[in-house]
């Protein structure tokens, strides 16, 4: 029997509630509206003409009603977000940084390189090299990246780190000779190479993470949250503050306020890879739109703020970080949040 486009199968399909072929058949008819919607070179995403289609085609004069209203929007934001998701190979093979970092631009691969007193300025051309602190034996160092910026590297030992936008990463001076150390403000991700010899210690502030060899993200902006967040991808890693450890295993992530110490353990079932933004994503499941914004914040290199009706509002998807900002602004309209913008400043208002 020939499939059929109606509301009741798109309630389905963001309820996750659809069987794979139905799943498929949602899919590819929002893919070729989009693609009739978008004859150009670069295909820009129309959802503005999206949101006209649902609401004079598939919704009618129902969305007068809040409930399905809303239903409306969740379905939406859905695809939205899916399409989007399919769309970020193009982006990341034919899009190219711009010169410098500017307030809602799209963040670039770079960073600065501290040693001592001198600042080395480093991006794809120009990237770390090892042999610096060869040179600077005994010396202060530090990666640092700025609001729209992020920057991958690899340390003496071949352990590679990610360092996300507007955080910093010092490496001990003694780095590899009994011990690993750096010390970390705001988040990386960190593949570590095998050395049972040589513990490799991650110290956020007065919380220690060792590991031998695995790969784990760590997350704490204390200018945002008192949360310290870390979850395990492969290996093994002890999380300790004030006397207390845990032990994580992979798929387990750890929240740890760093005010009073206390542990959160969680094994991590979701989809959602909280480390995707190294891979060039933004992902959210259910995630507050106030942690939302601070992360768009740190990428698109602006200020905000956020009136108290949306601070309980969440929204869930999956976005490429080379979108202009204003797709993000399209979602934002997609998900009925209405802002204003002023120089570098993002508000959002009833």
């Amino acid at each position: 029997m020939k499939q059929r486009l109606s509301k009741q199968l798109l309630q389905r399909y963001q309820q996750g509630m659809c069987s794979a072929e139905e799943n498929a058949f949602v899919e590819s008819w929002y893919n070729q509206r989009s693609r009739k919607n978008n004859e150009k070179d670069i295909p820009e995403l129309d959802l503005a003409a999206e949101d006209r289609y649902f609401q004079q085609h598939i919704f009618g004069p129902e969305l007068r009603s809040r409930r399905q209203k809303s239903a409306y929007l969740k379905v939406a934001a859905s695809i939205v977000f899916f399409l989007m998701a399919g769309a970020a190979v193009y982006f990341f093979s034919e899009r190219q940084p711009s010169p410098q970092v500017e307030p809602f631009s799209v963040g670039q691969f770079q960073a600065d390189l501290l040693i001592g007193n001198e600042l080395v300025s480093l991006d794809e051309k120009k990237p770390f090299s090892s042999a610096w602190l060869e040179q600077h034996k005994g010396s202060k160092v530090a990666l640092q990246t700025k609001k729209g910026q992020e920057f991958q590297m690899e340390l003496p030992d071949g352990t590679i780190v990610w360092l996300n936008a507007d955080s910093k990463l010092e490496i001990g001076p003694e780095y590899d000779v009994k011990e690993r150390s750096v010390y970390l403000t705001g988040e990386a991700y960190f593949k570590v190479a095998k050395n049972k010899a040589k513990p490799f210690i991650v110290h956020v502030g007065k919380t220690s993470i060792e590991a031998l060899g695995t790969a784990f993200n760590v997350k704490l902006y204390p200018n945002e949250s008192q949360l310290l967040r870390t979850k395990l991808d492969e290996g093994k890693i002890r999380v300790s503050n004030a006397g207390r450890q845990e032990i994580l295993l992979p798929g387990q992530m750890i929240q740890l306020n760093v005010l009073n110490g206390a542990f959160l353990l969680q094994q991590e079932n979701r989809p959602q890879d909280i480390a995707n933004w190294k891979d060039g994503y933004f992902e959210f499941e259910q995630t507050p739109l106030p942690e939302i914004l601070a992360d768009l914040a740190r990428w698109y290199n602006f200020t905000y703020s956020l009136s108290p009706v949306y601070k309980n509002k969440v929204l869930s998807g999956k976005i490429s970080k080379k979108d202009s900002f204003e797709e993000v602004l399209k979602i934002l309209r997609f998900a009925g949040i209405n802002y204003t913008i002023d120089k570098d400043k993002l508000s959002l208002v009833p």
